[in-house]
């Protein structure tokens, strides 16, 4: 093996790590919170020793700022479809169901606005990169919606903040359900109005 070969095969090794790491932080930060999770679990969980983890990352508040990154970016599209198929009964409760069963321990989608806006509202440094994903979303919402970009943010808003409230009452899968379609039933109302 000639040594550039050697030198790509380790970097894309590294990355592939590095992306293990990120993918357990993400996982574990949703499941748990930042504050409930700590390095040692994250690289114990991902295969890997504490002491590789300054390979990939400057301390846990860089690993925090690119996990919770990386979760929206991984969602960003889901999202999209979600507030895009307000109209389309069979859509949006497929939609609604995989976010609001999600659960951050299974392969299960979840809703990583809702599960870590907490953190990034605590999270100065990461305010600046959310803040130009949910940019971009509010505008490919606003262009699929053919509405108002103020009407994309509310779209927006209220479906995710009806998840917030779903998840938090999901041991009562009607009310939680009721919520998802009050939030539905009000947008559709505003499209209505347009």
């Amino acid at each position: 093996m000639t040594v550039a070969i050697a030198a790509r095969v380790a970097a894309t090794r590294k990355e592939e790590t590095r992306d293990r790491i990120l993918e357990t932080a993400s996982r574990l930060f949703q499941e748990r919170g930042v504050d409930g999770v700590g390095v040692d679990e994250i690289m114990r969980e991902s295969g890997l020793t504490h002491g590789g983890f300054y390979a990939h990352f400057t301390n846990k508040e860089d690993l925090v700022e690119q996990a919770c990154i990386c979760a929206i970016d991984a969602k960003l599209d889901e999202l999209y479809e979600l507030m895009t198929s307000l109209g389309d009964d069979a859509a949006f409760e497929r939609h609604t169901q995989r976010f609001l069963k999600g659960d951050p321990r299974t392969d299960s989608p979840t809703c990583p606005m809702a599960m870590l806006g907490p953190e990034v509202a605590r999270r100065e440094h990461i305010q600046k990169a959310y803040a130009q994903r949910i940019r971009r979303l509010v505008g490919r919402i606003a262009k699929a919606l053919d509405c108002p970009r103020e009407e994309a943010m509310l779209t927006l808003s209220a479906l995710v903040g009806a998840t917030v409230l779903a998840a938090q009452t999901s041991s009562d899968a009607a009310l939680a359900k009721q919520i998802m379609l009050a939030a539905r039933d009000g947008l559709l109302s505003c499209q209505g109005d347009r």
